[in-house]
């Protein structure tokens, strides 16, 4: 319709007129421009406030995921310490020897859980975020998140030796009562629930061929060693991870 008007004033030498339409039609052109680059704009920044909710999700998941490493640990540790005197000692287990198997057992636990970026990645691909100061203080975090995820990650050489100490009864009410997975919650627990029922395995003549392998307490020293690293570093990794998700977290609620 604008056309057929144009041509009309053009016929009948309306300059003025086409003049008019035709600062009419670049008007039109130019806000339909800044209106679609608008609607842009807040697409994209919807989509990166949707991805900063996701990090955030992720940062406290990890935070979470750290401190059950961290209690996870620390009673492997505790284990192990016993057990260690046990090894390093002279006398053969007399009394309370299935606790003491326990000890055995949970000092070999491994929980190589990794610890989630998949957020941050898909982010990082979009150019998200786009203030570069949270873009830096992440790349930071997801530094640390990845290196001190790879601790304790392979099975150590104590862990696949004193198992191979437990016979298939005692392994069948170890893993049954003092071991515990939550699948949906992705957790795993080490209880002492199955006390009472190793008495019928003969523990004490289990301990005894433990001790008798002079390689295993310089393998159990080590395996506390590395546990005592993991859990130097895993509080450092909570407070840096918690950090920067209340960074993330203000964000997205100055976005909103």
């Amino acid at each position: 319709m604008l056309l057929r008007r144009v041509m009309e004033h053009v016929k009948t030498q309306n300059w003025t007129a086409v003049f008019l339409d035709l600062i009419i039609v670049v008007v039109g052109v130019f806000i339909g421009i800044q209106v679609s680059n608008w609607n842009d704009e807040n697409g994209r920044l919807a989509k990166e406030q949707a991805y900063l909710a996701l990090i955030h999700e992720e940062l406290m998941q990890n935070s979470k995921t750290t401190d059950n490493l961290l209690e996870y640990y620390s009673t492997v540790t505790e284990a192990g310490e016993r057990a260690l005197v046990y090894l390093e000692g002279d006398t053969d287990c007399q009394t309370a020897c299935e606790g003491l198997l326990i000890d055995f057992f949970h000092a070999s636990q491994l929980w190589a859980i990794a610890l989630d970026r998949t957020a941050f990645d898909e982010a990082i691909k979009l150019s998200f975020p786009t203030d570069i100061a949270l873009r830096e203080e992440l790349f930071k975090t997801y530094d640390l998140i990845d290196a001190f995820g790879l601790l304790n990650q392979e099975s150590p050489p104590f862990r696949i030796t004193v198992r191979g100490y437990f016979n298939p009864a005692a392994a069948r009410i170890l893993w049954s009562g003092c071991w515990e997975v939550d699948v949906d919650a992705v957790l795993e627990s080490l209880k002492r629930d199955c006390e009472s029922s190793l008495v019928a395995t003969d523990a004490a003549s289990m301990l005894r061929d433990i001790r008798a392998d002079a390689a295993l307490a310089p393998m159990l020293r080590f395996w506390i060693g590395q546990n005592i690293n993991a859990m130097a570093n895993y509080p450092v990794l909570i407070e840096r991870t918690k950090k920067t998700a209340d960074t993330v977290l203000s964000e997205v609620a100055i976005s909103s």
